[in-house]
């Protein structure tokens, strides 16, 4: 979880610190080889600090996927705030924006023997990106009843997706991959949709981004 603006700046401090450890770590072998102990030798804390906040490393990584997601939800919500009209695209194409410049946390995410660490913080993405989608596209309630099915699956369609353009070394631009992910999306649930009048018109532009 984010860390809140009104914790403790101190909290704020060690948690900052316990993540470049981290990270300085990763750039020598992977999570699976690094122990709590060099994190807080490196960090230059204790072991009971570390456990004030967090209660393994694979907690520690995720707490800065939640920083990144939070910043992701900003950079989002700042598109909508500029006065023209976005669309779905346009925020699909501002999250795999801001994830390009977070390649190396992506490839250490993918490091994560547990996966339902993995899915469990693409669950967290994709809610907060429903909770901007729904600002423009109201869910049918269909969508609404089955939600935890559909955020399953579709966590489990975006890891992947994510992960293979990682391993491609993101060569498709955010753009592509905004159009790949919402052909992929719009196609197969079309049923949950309630603005189908878009979709022809949106689906062309998708083709065209691919095709340029």
């Amino acid at each position: 979880m984010a860390i809140s603006e009104n914790v403790d700046p101190r909290m704020k401090r060690t948690r900052k610190l316990l993540q470049d450890a981290l990270f300085e770590l990763l750039k020598k072998k992977p999570l699976s080889k690094i122990q709590i102990k060099e994190i807080t030798e490196t960090a230059e804390l204790s072991r009971p600090t570390f456990y004030k906040q967090f209660e393994t490393k694979e907690e520690l990584l995720f707490s800065r996927v939640d920083d990144v997601l939070e910043q992701i939800s900003k950079e989002v919500f700042a598109e909508t705030q500029k006065g023209k009209p976005i669309d779905m695209m346009t925020l699909v194409t501002t999250f795999f924006t801001q994830w390009q410049s977070h390649k190396q946390l992506l490839r250490w995410i993918f490091q994560v023997e547990n996966k339902d660490l993995v899915f469990k913080a693409f669950q967290s993405q994709l809610r907060g990106i429903k909770l901007l989608f729904d600002q423009f596209v109201p869910p049918l309630d269909l969508a609404e009843q089955y939600e935890d099915y559909l955020t399953g699956f579709l966590s489990g369609g975006m890891y992947m997706l994510i992960k293979t353009w990682v391993d491609n070394d993101m060569r498709e631009s955010p753009e592509k991959m905004a159009s790949l992910t919402f052909m992929f999306l719009y196609n197969g649930f079309s049923p949950m949709q309630s603005q189908h009048s878009q979709r022809p018109e949106m689906l062309e532009n998708a083709i065209g981004v691919l095709q340029s």
